[in-house]
């Protein structure tokens, strides 16, 4: 090999390591400048989040909004799949409405007595006369409290059968299918609904969380409905059809050329 061989060797791989060294800042600049896209990309996302969100004058609408934008879609869902029969969508949309309404009663009946009457029931539960027919009276079952698991077992079933999704008697099919449906999807998102009403302590905001509640669930079930008719456009118009004595079908034509 001689020098000149030698030379241009080196300058090849002088060139290879400049185009090397090149590349690798180039992919640098492009991991710097991609972090730079996402720090924007993230710090607009946010902005437009917090901008998008509206802030209402009442506590109970501002828990239903954040409600209704985390399960909304998933009623939605399963109301469109019920297409075979109209009749299974207003069975949903009845038996969805009168437990959502249900289900937030116990919660009512479970909120704190005011001042007077909580402190009136303490002091009676301060006050034990015993008498010689509380000893010899038979005991009242209402007053039992579940503690072997098999009594805990057995009293949570009797609490979920008092407190079961409620359905129409109905022999209809189509009837049935949608309360089934409903009860599927209303279970799919009560915890969601039970932990707001149940954070809601003022009783008007419960009262007003309970009432718009029911008013927006009406109002998408209409959107629901309305929108799944829209779907089915009309067919185009025809000049030709219906004409008299023109094929019914592609296969008349096809013969009859």
């Amino acid at each position: 090999m001689n020098i000149e061989e030698q030379k241009l060797r080196t300058l090849i791989r002088e060139g290879i390591q400049i185009v090397k060294e090149r590349k690798q800042r180039q992919k640098l600049e492009e991991l710097r400048l991609r972090k730079i896209v996402r720090h924007f990309i993230s710090e607009v996302s946010r902005k437009t989040a917090v901008a998008d969100k509206v802030i209402h004058k009442n506590t109970g609408i501002n828990k239903l909004d954040a409600v209704l934008k985390r399960i909304i879609t998933q009623i939605e869902d399963a109301y469109t799949n019920l297409s075979s029969n109209k009749k299974e969508r207003e069975s949903f949309r009845y038996h969805f409405l009168v437990n959502f309404k249900n289900l937030l009663a116990p919660i009512d009946a479970n909120r704190k007595a005011p001042g007077d009457t909580a402190m009136a029931l303490a002091e009676q539960d301060f006050k034990v006369e015993v008498e010689a027919d509380d000893i010899d009276a038979a005991p009242d079952a209402a007053k039992f409290l579940p503690s072997r698991p098999q009594d805990i077992e057995a009293a949570n079933a009797e609490k979920e059968a008092d407190s079961g999704f409620e359905k129409l008697d109905s022999d209809d099919p189509y009837v049935q299918q949608g309360a089934e449906a409903a009860e599927t999807s209303l279970g799919e998102v009560e915890q969601q609904i039970v932990t707001a009403y149940e954070s809601l302590i003022a009783p008007e905001d419960a009262a007003i969380f309970k009432d718009w509640g029911l008013t927006n669930l009406k109002l998408y079930f209409d959107k629901f409905e309305g929108e799944m008719s829209d779907q089915i456009g009309q067919e185009p118009e025809s000049p030709d059809y219906p004409a008299e004595g023109a094929a019914n079908t592609l296969n008349e034509v096809i013969y009859e050329i």
